[in-house]
Parts: structure tokens; C-alpha cells; sequence
């Protein structure tokens, strides 16, 4: 009994995975800190001045500087669609994990023993609970995804360097 009680209290006293990632992330930026890495400030436009040859260059002319500010829209767009496809398969995923229980059910029919009947009912609910997590999941993403774009935007619209684009807003 006492091996019982140590093992229980180990896995609760044990950190999880995602305390053991921000101790870690912790401790990298308090590396990036000390090594003065995180004093750079993060241009989200280098990338791409720099995949379309213009990082030299401090006054763009108007057609380079629609193009950067499509280019940064269609970027993000990109990976909001990525991230919105994952979250669909995991979802008809676990559609068709529910939908093949309900199969097997059906095909055991009456001849399903209680010990079955619990498992399934077990699969059932972790079918379902999933489910709800990826629909809150894709709900979620929407409606930060729509956020995502219109601080792109504003942030675009106040660039410096895009200054030319962003006179007729003004």
C-alpha cells in the first residue's frame, strides 16, 4: 500500500510536460537576456524585404511597398489556413474514430457484454470530449485569426517604410 501512495504522489508531485516547456523557455530567455540577444528589436518585414531583394533600400517606391504589404498579408493568411486545414483533419479524425465505434456497436448488437458496452461507452466519451476540444479549437482560431489580420494590418498601415502606400488612408 505504501508503494501504491509513493507511486500516486510522485505523478502528482512530477511536472507536467507543458510546466517542464516554460521552465525551459523561461530559462532561454533569461540566457537571451543576459547575452543582450533580446535588446534586437524583431522586424517582422526582414523576411520578407529580404525574399524580395528590397532590405537595402529605406524609402520604398509605391508598387514595392504594395507588394511587401501583400506579400505580409498573404504570409499570415497562409498560416492561418495551414493551421485551420490541422485542426479540420484532427477533427474528421476523430469523426471517423466516433463513426467506427458506433460500426463495431452495431455489428456486436445483442451480443455485446457489459464489459464492451462500458469500453464503448468509454470511446464514446473520449471521442466526443475530443471533438469538443477541436471545435472550441477551430472556434478559437477564427476569431483570433480575424484579430491576427487587422493588427497586420494597423501595423502595416503605420510602417514607416510603407509610407507611401499609407498616405491616401490618412
Amino acid at each position: 500500500m505504501q508503494h501504491v501512495e509513493e507511486d500516486i504522489f510522485s505523478k502528482i508531485l512530477e511536472k507536467s510536460i507543458y510546466e517542464k516547456a516554460r521552465d525551459k523557455m523561461k530559462q532561454s530567455q533569461v540566457k537571451k537576456e543576459e547575452s543582450g540577444e533580446s535588446n534586437k528589436t524583431n522586424d517582422y518585414l526582414a523576411p520578407i524585404l529580404k525574399k524580395l531583394s528590397l532590405e537595402d533600400k529605406n524609402d520604398l517606391d509605391e508598387e514595392a511597398a504594395i507588394h511587401v504589404k501583400n506579400e505580409a498579408l498573404k504570409n499570415l493568411k497562409e498560416r492561418l489556413l495551414t493551421r485551420a486545414e490541422i485542426i479540420q483533419k484532427r477533427l474528421v479524425e476523430e469523426q471517423r474514430k466516433l463513426e467506427q465505434a458506433f460500426k463495431s456497436m452495431k455489428r456486436s448488437g445483442e451480443a455485446m457484454s457489459k464489459e464492451d458496452e462500458e469500453k464503448y461507452d468509454n470511446e464514446i466519451h473520449k471521442a466526443n470530449f475530443r471533438i469538443d476540444i477541436l471545435t472550441e479549437r477551430a472556434s478559437q482560431h477564427y476569431r483570433t485569426s480575424l484579430r491576427k489580420f487587422t493588427e497586420l494590418d494597423d501595423l502595416l498601415s503605420s510602417d514607416p517604410r510603407l509610407k507611401v502606400i499609407n498616405k491616401g488612408r490618412a
